[in-house]
């Protein structure tokens, strides 16, 4: 490994990068031994660049910086201790996945509706309810990619990301849990997108969705009503009227769920949410789960993968791999 890689590590690593996952970044054939030359050095930093979204000069330059290149309007919604020092790089990996996306797909971006409007288009398809799978496939629909990041380069998660790239939408979200939250996570950003909170190259970023309204501003406020309206029919809360034991409790939301058109784990969380009852929402979501069969991170990957031309650019599949940890 010559001096000029070992700095580029270096610079990566002072943003909390490690060489290993640096090199899971790096095409499968690249091999330090080529940027012993200036050209295969250069072209070590541009796909280094390209996968991490950072600014091209700085990391030419000897010895590199690094520079994130962020969407130029942010607004953030950050969890109690987080800074947005804390999440700058998962935002550049947001940006880089959704340019990646964004450029190889020719999906024509269409505005959405209200969420009534929206709400009623996806039960028209025959859906119970506004579930993931037909929410995400309404975005795809309308041209707005929907990615989840799993990227171990990310130390710091965000529930959910709504970016635009030069007027083109993206979501993303990178929750771990593995099922039931993402449903009201992509609600509301969608909600952002609909409701024109973004700007043509801005971003919002989430770190921590709540439905508490303390400390959050109108935009905030608004697509938290939008996701609930989607995702129930009205913005009103659920509560349980009696607590019981996770399968009882499951079967119960599932057949509320059935009577008024609501996803099962919407109304759990919903009520969840309200009488703070954590543990026993986490067990029963377990059993719903089991029921269902995906987590939420398999449906979203399978659209995102059903949705990319089979001539994308094998650099670009590789990156993206990468990001999203499949």
């Amino acid at each position: 490994m010559t001096d000029n890689m070992k700095s580029l590590y270096s610079a990566l690593s002072r943003h909390g990068m490690k060489k290993p996952d640096v090199r899971a970044i790096l095409p499968a054939w690249w091999d330090d031994e080529i940027a012993e030359t200036a050209a295969g050095l250069q072209q070590a930093k541009l796909f280094v660049a390209k996968a991490l979204n950072l600014k091209i000069r700085p990391l030419v330059e000897s010895p590199p910086r690094v520079e994130f290149d962020l969407p130029a309007e942010r607004r953030f919604k950050l969890a109690k201790g987080t800074t947005e020092d804390d999440v700058e790089l998962a935002v550049a990996l947001a940006r880089s996945a959704s340019k990646i996306v964004l450029s190889s797909i020719d999906h024509d971006f269409v505005r959405p509706g209200s969420a009534a409007e929206v709400r009623a288009h996806i039960l028209a398809t025959g859906r119970k309810w506004v579930d993931l799978e037909g929410l995400v496939a309404y975005c795809w629909q309308k041209g707005i990619p929907v990615i989840h990041l799993a990227s171990s380069l990310m130390r710091k998660k965000m529930d959910g990301i709504a970016m635009s790239t030069k007027g083109r939408p993206s979501i993303v979200l990178s929750s771990r849990r593995a099922y039931g939250f993402m449903l009201f996570h992509l609600a509301h950003e969608l909600g952002h997108v609909a409701l024109g909170h973004l700007d043509a190259n801005g971003a919002i970023i989430d770190t921590k969705i709540e439905k508490e309204p303390d400390g959050k501003d109108d935009a905030e406020r608004e697509a938290d009503c939008y996701a609930l309206e989607l995702l129930a029919g009205h913005q009103g809360n659920l509560r349980l009227t009696s607590f019981q034991k996770p399968m009882a409790l499951a079967k119960t939301v599932t057949e509320y769920g059935k009577e008024h058109k609501i996803a099962p784990n919407h109304v759990l969380l919903n009520c969840a949410y309200n009488g703070d009852f954590w543990g026993l929402c986490a067990n029963t979501l377990k059993v719903l789960c089991e029921a269902d069969g995906k987590s939420d991170k398999e449906v979203i990957d399978r659209h995102l993968y059903e949705n990319l031309p089979d001539d994308i650019k094998e650099d670009n599949l590789g990156i993206l791999g990468t990001l999203v940890g499949s």
